[in-house]
């Protein structure tokens, strides 16, 4: 990326978080870079490519994080587990790019140059490849089986669905509005533990501690990013700690 799309798009980021898609505009981006909206329009075609471009931005940021995950050792579905807490920090650490990611769906691809969109779409097959290679990990040592004519794009839609819809809703407060969430992080990945046990993936939580599972990967991958979500010293919030009371028995 060259130095006038960089400051281009930091002006268009700054805009976009502050009033949102329709407080965007070409014209007020150019005000912004002390140029004309003209040659906003030599850079980009519209403020849709614009989105798209910040999408990718953001995106290729929590594909490093989760790379990170993916690196744990441990089983996969612990690794898995691991990916799904990259997005779970990026999310609650870097609020705005979720939010940017989100917001290139639908007709802002639509409106997108081809080169511009295929250049998304190419992040997110970095991204997605990373849940791929896990699945078929899982595959190949037996620890999980596909029955019923289930394929991995099946598992991976599931799985990477549960876990990106979920953030969405939580962007827009759903949790706080329409329902009673103490945690919904939380809840995201005890639900994504439930599907894999339906899955038959193993080890079942029946057979595996993937509480105590979660706290490794935040210590040995994830230490910094996890303090400053929990705090210093503090390795997961009071939901976590009273579902493990829970069920220890005491």
């Amino acid at each position: 990326m060259n130095e006038r799309d960089a400051a281009i798009l930091g002006v268009a980021r700054e805009l976009f978080l502050a009033d949102g898609y329709y407080g965007l505009t070409m014209e007020r981006i150019g005000t912004q870079c002390g140029v004309s909206k003209g040659t906003i329009y030599h850079y980009f075609s519209c403020k849709e490519e614009i989105v798209i471009a910040l999408a990718e931005v953001s995106l290729r940021k929590r594909t490093e994080l989760m790379r990170r995950g993916a690196q744990f050792s441990g089983t996969a579905r612990e690794r898995m587990l691991a990916l799904g807490e990259a997005v779970c920090l990026f999310t609650q650490l870097n609020p705005g790019d979720s939010r940017i990611i989100h917001s290139a769906m639908g007709p802002l691809r639509e409106k997108t140059p081809p080169l511009r969109l295929q250049s998304l779409v190419h992040a997110e097959q970095e991204e997605l490849g990373l849940l791929r290679r896990i699945i078929e990990s899982a595959l190949g040592s037996g620890d999980l089986e596909l029955k019923y004519g289930t394929t991995v794009d099946e598992v991976l839609f599931g799985t990477w669905g549960l876990v990106d819809g979920a953030y969405a809703l939580i962007e827009g407060g759903v949790h706080t509005t329409s329902l009673s969430l103490l945690d919904p992080f939380d809840s995201v990945l005890w639900f994504w533990n439930s599907a894999a046990d339906g899955y038959g993936w193993r080890p079942l939580t029946s057979e595996w501690d993937y509480a105590e599972s979660l706290i490794r990967v935040r210590k040995e991958v994830f230490a910094e990013e996890a303090q400053k979500v929990f705090g210093e010293g503090k390795w997961h919030g009071p939901v976590q700690s009273r579902r493990r009371i829970a069920e220890s028995g005491l």
